[in-house]
């Protein structure tokens, strides 16, 4: 491990190689490749040719691709997607034109051309697709190519739901409060990539990704498992899009996509139908500067939603709808350059905000009440620069240069003049047994958070002919973020009112559920448990910095045998916040982990020429969040007493025992006065305050999260058109982050059982309350049989279908105070996953009819998938809260127990082209989602103690929606 200076000055070296590098490739660079062109060029004979020039002319910009064959009769061409003519030419010896190949992003083609002496014919002109096929490779995953990306029917149009599609997809719907995470479990297991730019947002992952507009996504490449070493920061997946560019004709689209709630069917949950509509605008647009040389592309997109959020409480009262207008506007703009056909140059901004004023992730559902949600607004802007030059006929250089900026401002909605923030907003927030919350569920809101991010990055790729043909891959990256924080933790207080049954008259205590002027907590005082308030500063700033280095060795040991060779390390200060310090439980000054070396070797072995059997395994560091950092950070300038009930009749409402008359706010002691009163302060001083740490400290032995991958399976082209992939995947998730509520804990060494924590002296630390940490000790297993079929598009139709049988099993963590006799009931066992699904099949076709009329669908099935269950009530007062599992007579209830009923989704999508002069033309769009109306759930109350316990829970994703209809337009010209 170094020391935190040891480290700095180690970024520093790093920072200037990288710089020292980009610079001098700054004058040969050009574009960076979305896709390889390679093969071998032969007489007919079989005999090798050198020299020979092989040229591949994209038909929609003119751009040209230039490599000539080696000693060996090899090229390879780092190539844009897109379709091809390619030329091979040489002296004494027929031209050979190949047309009809069309690549996909992160394709890497083999495509081998013969060629016969000149005769009476001078030029050979074949047509071939490119192979289904990936003879050089091992990784596992899919593409969704250009015409998916346009023409499928996808409800809310947002790209990332395509995802679904991909062979490996194990995502029901888009997660997080915007529907933009492709991975159920997806903190650190996934990265999105737009244009070779790392665009994830570390903040709070589950809070919102960037947008980019359906129009402006080319296509994309969704790897599942075992990407190669250039990428990482992922122990799952890698998502790898390009934008759109322009093209030598001038081209663009402006469309229209509408839906209203008079052509759908009644919500589910509520039984009627439910206020909605939805308009979204898109425009597109993109030409020559100047022909085969420059090009641009732009997209503007912008959304207007009215939407409903449906509460389901057993209290009709508190189930008031919440309505909103939800707005989303994504801008991007795009210029491609060729300065030669062996040099290319790629420069894309864009710009977007996605405005919610009542966040998805705290509104709506069976056991929130409308003063739950807050309002949540998203801003990013980004800046890329891609430059790459082919040196020589073995060697090739690209450099990336890139800005990400994301932030997020987040109010609560609810009223409360004597709110401790000082604007009125935000409420209390009250935890009854069985799960049901009152008040604002997000406990840091008001919040405002953002990052900015600077990246560079330089490959550099050699070929050469050693016991085999190499191509080498050698690389490094560097990544500077500062971050900038406020989040008002607990400025609203907690009150943990689990101590017994929810009391009768509870509606009469809330008259307006929104206005906690109206509240009267005094009667829920014999129920209470705890009082929870924040003091301190708020407001701070963080900074970290990741680098990587890595190599690639794609070996071809014989014609029919690749090896891929790949060994990748990275290394990052600031993921944990070394430097803050927390006592007693979190130094300052702790070293950085320098041992993240990735090997991960694989083979591709060619049968025949359309058969390939591919594996290997590796290993893979995740992405960490920003949350570890963030939160100490916080700690570290904060105190908040946690008051136990001392069984005042007006505890609940007055927990600082202030005198009668005066407002909350001002019995509330200031930070100071917390400070000199705390047990830890006064060494356990009787009326001293136990100070908690209610949420995510990161422990001192916090390491980065790794999966260990591996994959055997095998690959078979049909003919020309049809590709079928049958693999068996294992991903075991090691050190993963898991949140214990509470670790200020010690056991019965007879029974295993937790003691009670709010009794200080049963406590490792008596002077404190509840102490919530991050453990990096989570581990999960996944074994998976993933299938795919393919038919690309021939004979006026394509089509893809998927397979997988999962089986997802995880432990939870234990404290370190934990015996080895630990009750399962509260840590260490071992089972089946929340997330874990048995069966998803998905199929997707596109069909063009007769008389300019394409149809176009999807059918989406997953099995019932797992969820976590609770007794609704912590009876042994171990800190879990409402999540416990103990039952009063000490019985257990089963680990993620409860299974949700299957999913069947049916999109449908009719399109009628009207064509109008030239190239100009008009398309009607109709589209049904949920075709036949099947009732789909994404949430379940699942605490047992719960009076509508296994009722479903509204989710605002609309993947979940009742019947759904869509009108739009395309007008093209």
């Amino acid at each position: 491990m170094l020391s935190r200076e040891e480290a700095e000055m180690k970024f520093r070296r790093i920072t200037w190689l990288v710089v020292i590098g980009a610079v001098l490739a700054l004058p040969i660079a050009a574009y960076a490749q979305e896709a390889t062109l390679s093969g071998t060029v032969t007489d007919a004979t079989g005999g090798v040719l050198p020299g020979v020039t092989v040229t591949a002319t994209q038909e929609a910009s003119g751009n040209t691709f230039t490599a000539v064959t080696n000693e060996r009769g090899e090229y390879r061409l780092p190539m844009r997607v897109g379709p091809y003519r390619v030329t091979a030419e040489l002296s004494g010896f027929n031209t050979i034109n190949r047309t009809g190949l069309e690549l996909l992003v992160g394709q890497e083609a083999v495509v081998n051309l013969q060629m016969a002496p000149s005769g009476v014919q001078e030029t050979v002109t074949v047509t071939g697709e490119a192979p289904l096929v990936e003879v050089t490779q091992s990784k596992i995953g899919g593409n969704i190519d250009s015409r998916q990306m346009q023409e499928l029917p996808v409800n809310g149009r947002n790209w990332m739901d395509l995802t679904q599609l991909a062979p490996g997809s194990r995502a029901n719907a888009g997660t997080g409060n915007a529907g933009d995470d492709p991975l159920a479990r997806g903190n650190g297991t996934y990265q999105i990539n737009v244009d070779g730019q790392q665009v994830t947002s570390t903040l709070v992952i589950s809070f919102g990704q960037p947008h980019f507009s359906r129009d402006a996504i080319g296509e994309f490449e969704y790897v599942s498992n075992r990407f190669d070493a250039t990428q990482g920061r992922s122990s799952g997946i890698q998502v790898n899009a390009i934008t759109r560019s322009g093209a030598n004709t001038p081209a663009g689209t402006f469309s229209g996509y509408f839906r209203d709630d008079s052509l759908n069917a009644a919500d589910f949950i509520a039984k009627h139908v439910i206020p909605y509509s939805d308009q979204q605008l898109s425009g597109t647009f993109g030409g020559p500067v100047k022909k085969d040389k420059i090009h641009y592309f732009g997209s503007y997109d912008y959304e207007r939603e009215p939407k409903t959020f449906v509460f389901s409480t057993p209290y009709p009262a508190f189930n008031q709808d919440i309505h909103d207008i939800h707005v989303d506007k994504k801008a991007l703009a795009r210029l491609d350059f060729q300065i030669s056909s062996r040099t290319h140059a790629m420069i894309r901004g864009s710009h977007g905000s996605n405005e919610q004023p009542h966040n998805p992730t705290y509104t709506g559902g069976a056991q929130r009440v409308p003063s739950a949600s807050e309002s949540n607004s998203l801003y990013w802007d980004q800046l890329q620069i891609n430059l790459t030059q082919v040196l020589s006929p073995r060697a090739l250089n690209e450099v990336k240069l890139g800005y990400a900026g994301f932030h997020y401002v987040q109010m609560p909605t609810g009223h409360w003049s004597d709110s401790p923030t000082g604007v009125g907003a935000g409420t209390p927030l009250i935890r009854l047994k069985g799960g049901l919350l009152i008040g604002q569920a997000h406990t840091l809101s008001p919040e405002r958070i953002g990052q900015d991010v600077y990246s560079m990055r330089d490959d550099f790729t050699y070929s050469f002919s050693k016991g085999g043909r190499h191509v080498l891959r050698v690389g490094g990256e560097y990544l500077h973020y500062p971050q900038y924080v406020f989040f008002c933790n607990n400025c609203n207080p907690t009150i943990d009112a689990t101590n017994g049954d929810i009391p009768a008259n509870l509606v009469s205590l809330f008259p307006d559920i929104n206005n906690a002027d109206t509240w009267n907590l005094a009667p829920l005082s014999p129920i209470t448990k705890t009082f929870l308030q924040g003091t301190g500063t708020f407001r701070f700033s963080n900074q970290r910095e990741e680098g990587a280095a890595w190599v690639q060795d794609d070996w071809s040991v014989t014609p029919r045998l690749t090896l891929n060779l790949g060994l990748r390390y990275d290394i990052a200060y600031g993921l944990f916040a070394e430097g803050t310090a927390v006592p007693p439980f979190l130094p300052a000054g702790r070293p950085i982990q320098t041992d993240r070396v990735q090997p991960r070797p694989g083979f591709a072995f060619t049968v025949d020429n359309k058969t390939v059997i591919r594996g290997g395994f590796g290993k893979f560091y995740s992405e960490v969040s920003d949350q570890p950092s963030l939160w100490a950070s916080a700690w570290s300038h904060q105190l908040h007493p946690q008051v136990l009930n001392d069984g005042r009749p007006d505890f609940a409402s007055n927990p600082f025992n202030g005198p009668p008359g005066v407002p909350y706010s001002k019995t509330i002691p200031s930070f100071e006065q917390v400070q000199a009163k705390t047990c830890q302060a006064t060494n356990g001083a009787p009326g001293c305050l136990r100070t908690a740490i209610s949420s995510q400290l990161i422990r001192s032995d916090a390491q980065v999260p790794y999966s260990w991958q591996t994959s055997i399976g095998i690959q078979r082209q049909i003919g020309q058109t049809i590709g079928i992939n049958a693999d068996y995947v294992y991903e075991g998730q090691r050190h993963n982050v898991s949140n214990l509520a509470n670790s200020n804990l010690n056991f019965n060494p007879a029974t295993g059982l937790p003691l009670n924590y709010l009794v200080a002296a049963n406590n490792p630390y008596p002077n404190f309350g509840q102490v919530a940490q991050i453990y990096t000790e989570l581990r999960s297993n996944y074994h998976a049989l993933q299938t795919s079929f393919s038919k690309r598009f021939s004979n006026r139709w394509q089509g893809t279908a998927t397979y997988s049988l999962g089986f997802l099993k995880d432990a939870d963590v234990c404290p370190p105070t934990a015996p080895p006799n630990v009750s399962p009931g509260y840590c260490g066992e071992y089972g089946y996953a929340t997330t874990d699904q048995r069966h998803r099949a998905v199929f997707n076709g596109i069909w063009q009819l007769p008389y300019d009329i394409q149809l176009s669908g999807l059918y989406f099935y997953g099995s019932g998938q797992r969820l976590a269950t609770s007794y609704g009530q912590d009876v042994l007062n171990s800190g879990q809260g409402t999540n416990a599992r103990f039952r009063p007579d000490l019985t257990i209830v089963p680990r993620n127990n409860f299974v949700g009923a299957p999913l069947h989704r049916v999109d449908l999508r009719a399109l009628k082209k009207m064509r109008l002069a030239g190239r100009t033309s008009v398309d009607g769009i109709f589209e049904v989602y949920n075709l036949f109306n099947h009732e789909n759930y994404g949430a379940y109350v699942t605490s047992e103690t719960a009076v509508n316990f296994g009722a479903p829970s509204f989710v605002s994703n609309v993947n979940y929606y009742a019947r759904t209809v869509q009108l739009g337009f395309r007008f093209a010209f």
